[in-house]
């Protein structure tokens, strides 16, 4: 078996190396910082079969121009004089039809389905002690019209075969009867599960490490030396060679920059989203994941904590926190949660991170023109609910193995 070399250390890398080993590669690891901890720390850990309609879709075009330019609106454009996010944003805007949701569904729903089946059945085996929640996911809504929206994407998932519906505020109280939520209604999705995503990243990075492979943290890769449309070696910013037979670019939104060094050109931008966690109380004793749909806000339970995230910042590759918008997450969960009353004070754990997008709101997966190199990349808001698919993928293409899903829409150079 040969050698691979895996750039970058979040879920979609962690999930390649764990498949590579166990069909025999020797594997190791090169990641920026330390492992799992930056795009794939402080997300939902949401697994969401029910998002089968892509980022890019006609709902986003329409609110778009009234949220673009609102510091306080789920999603966020900060104006910039730069050519990459002028075109990112012609693509954007092209995709942004029904005909492209459609044409989509079944691919989303079906590549995150076989991803909760290989969850499911990493949960079976001996290799890794994690926790894979299956409650649901509940979309709580405000406003009629909301729910109205919501009522269509529940119509939409019954004809595609999930489990879905809508509920009324009975409903939600024999639901989560602990718990009283502002809200008029919600869609509820039976089938989507989640995960606590570092503890995830963690148990991988044990079994990896015991079993023999390297993990170099800390450490950024500045170049690459070819020879013969293949790629020989990396170079990383300690000056240190490092040759394999295979390599796998997984780094998240730093993939673009890194894949420009081999004339490759990987239309992202960086979604920033923020993230925070409020010890359990009396107000927060509910078990079923849930997102606040006009604000587009993401809320997990877990054992002793619930983690609060949301926002969609196009802002460039700014890594810092922004009060307004970890404010305004606070403020809105008050709203919609009875008897919340989360301060300053009760925020622990404050997170950003950057999620590669691609303009279509599809995934990059699939081999490049080097021809020993495989891009897994531009997972969105998904990377968590794909990240053992993605991994199972890489690990079928370098096998040279048939992938059980078919990974054309995924193609490198579909635009």
């Amino acid at each position: 078996m040969s050698k691979v070399a895996i750039i970058g250390g979040g879920i979609i890398g962690l999930c390649s190396a764990y498949y590579l080993h166990k069909s025999g590669h020797e594997v190791c690891i090169f990641d920026s910082n330390e492992v799992g901890k930056q795009c794939s720390y402080g997300n939902a850990g949401l697994i969401v079969p029910s998002h089968f309609e892509t980022l890019a879709n006609l709902g986003i075009l329409k609110k778009g121009l009234m949220w673009m330019l609102n510091p306080n609106s789920p999603f966020f454009l900060k104006p910039r004089l730069d050519i990459g996010l002028l075109k990112w944003l012609i693509k954007f805007t092209s995709f942004c039809t029904n005909k492209h949701v459609q044409n989509n569904q079944h691919f989303l729903r079906d590549i995150n389905l076989y991803s909760l089946d290989l969850y499911k059945d990493l949960l079976n085996n001996s290799d890794l002690d994690f926790t894979l929640n299956q409650n649901g996911l509940l979309m709580l809504c405000q406003k009629e019209k909301s729910l109205e929206e919501e009522a269509h994407v529940v119509n939409c998932a019954k004809k595609l075969g999930l489990n879905a519906s809508i509920l009324n505020k009975e409903d939600i109280k024999e639901l989560e009867p602990n718990t009283s939520f502002n809200a008029i209604g919600a869609s509820y999705f039976k089938d989507d599960s989640n995960i606590q995503p570092y503890d995830f990243i963690m148990t991988i990075k044990k079994y990896l490490l015991k079993n023999d492979v390297k993990i170099y943290e800390n450490c950024k890769i500045q170049d690459f030396i070819l020879k013969n449309n293949q790629i020989k070696s990396i170079i990383t910013n300690k000056n240190e060679k490092y040759e394999a037979d295979e390599f796998v670019l997984s780094s998240g939104i730093f993939s673009s920059q890194l894949s420009s060094k081999l004339g490759l050109n990987l239309l992202m931008q960086a979604g920033k989203g923020f993230s925070f966690t409020v010890p359990k109380n009396d107000a927060l004793n509910f078990k079923t994941p849930m997102i606040l749909v006009e604000q587009k806000i993401a809320i997990t339970p877990y054992d002793s904590y619930v983690r609060f995230g949301g926002t969609m910042m196009i802002c460039g590759n700014d890594l810092s926190i922004n009060e307004r918008r970890i404010n305004n997450i606070r403020k809105y969960s008050n709203n919609y949660i009875n008897n919340l009353n989360i301060q300053k004070k009760d925020m622990n754990d404050l997170w950003s991170g950057l999620r590669p997008c691609s303009p279509d709101g599809l995934p990059y997966i699939g081999k490049t023109k080097i021809s020993n190199l495989i891009v897994a990349t531009a997972h969105a808001m998904m990377g968590v609910s794909l990240g053992p698919a993605s991994g199972k993928i890489v690990s079928d293409l370098i096998n040279e193995k048939k992938t059980q899903i078919n990974i054309k829409k995924m193609a490198l150079y579909r635009f």
